[in-house]
């Protein structure tokens, strides 16, 4: 079983040139639609407005993936995004407050797991204390679980000092990180320096880059037609669990990585790839070691 953590679910709205659409979302969740897609077990949890929370619970229901949200007061956001000529633009709303009686229910809930894989992902209610994902990955290392965090600025900072087992930043995440513009080079060193098992960083056009053992990896994009760079990121993280639940090594877990990727620009929306999908595009992956 993997289970995600959304602690601020989105209904999605995609508007590209010919058509708008609408998916249940946030990061957890489009996490799961991922490892759902590829056979996995799992499971979502997280905190959700209460007022149409139906939306995303139903969802689910209809996906066939199992749900225990923790209900606050307010509504589910609406994250709008516009595709043109294949560069994603965003307007995402704020979400609902929570308090911290609402927040300690959740954290109830995951102190009760116990040596799984766990993936904290996304943004969190903008009232919560900047530590609240180190709190969670204490609790559940706790446990012996191991945990993927993706998610940025001050969350990631303080984030990583819980030692969570992967990070996946964007290229502009890692900037946040460190607080300070570094070029290649500069971020490979500072990255190595936080001591984590496993860190992915997501470039974009560029590919990805893969550290682990002091030693670097890169992989240029997979060359397919774009037509929704939406949910590329949560399927790279729905591949590193499903690798690490697999116990695949680093050289698999790279491929099926960057393999998600490029089978995620290539679906509508925030819609997930199918496992065949991502199979059909591991022979295109290209992996240059750089460290």
């Amino acid at each position: 079983m993997i289970i995600t953590v959304t602690c601020n679910p989105a209904i999605d709205q995609t508007v590209s040139k010919d058509k708008t659409v609408f998916d249940i979302g946030g990061k957890g969740i489009n996490v799961s639609k991922v490892l759902k897609k590829m056979g996995c077990e799992t499971l979502c949890t997280g905190l959700i407005g209460k007022q149409n929370s139906h939306i995303i619970l139903n969802g689910l229901d209809e996906l066939d993936i199992p749900h225990r949200f923790f209900e606050v007061e307010g509504k589910v956001r609406t994250n709008r995004k516009r595709v043109v000529n294949g560069e994603l633009y965003e307007e995402n709303e704020a979400g609902p407050d929570v308090t911290e009686e609402e927040l300690q229910k959740l954290m109830d809930y995951l102190g009760t797991f116990r040596k799984q894989i766990v993936v904290i992902s996304g943004s969190a209610p903008a009232n919560t204390r900047d530590d609240l994902y180190r709190r969670m990955i204490e609790l559940l290392k706790r446990n012996e679980n191991r945990v993927i965090l993706d998610c940025s600025g001050r969350k990631l900072q303080e984030g990583v000092k819980a030692f969570p087992d992967v990070i996946k930043p964007n290229r502009q995440e890692i900037g946040e990180l460190f607080s300070v513009d570094l070029q290649e080079g500069e971020y490979l060193d500072a990255c190595f320096e936080l001591n984590l098992p496993f860190i992915v960083i997501s470039l974009g056009k560029d590919g990805a880059l893969f550290l682990k053992d002091k030693k670097a990896y890169r992989c240029p994009a997979i060359e397919t037609q774009v037509v929704s760079p939406l949910g590329a990121g949560d399927s790279m993280v729905g591949a590193i669990a499903y690798a690490l639940q697999e116990e695949l090594d680093l050289k698999e877990t790279i491929i099926l990585t960057m393999a998600a990727a490029a089978a995620s620009v290539a679906s509508p929306g925030s819609s997930a790839p199918s496992l065949q999908d991502i199979l059909s595009f591991k022979k295109d992956v290209i992996m240059e070691k750089i460290r």
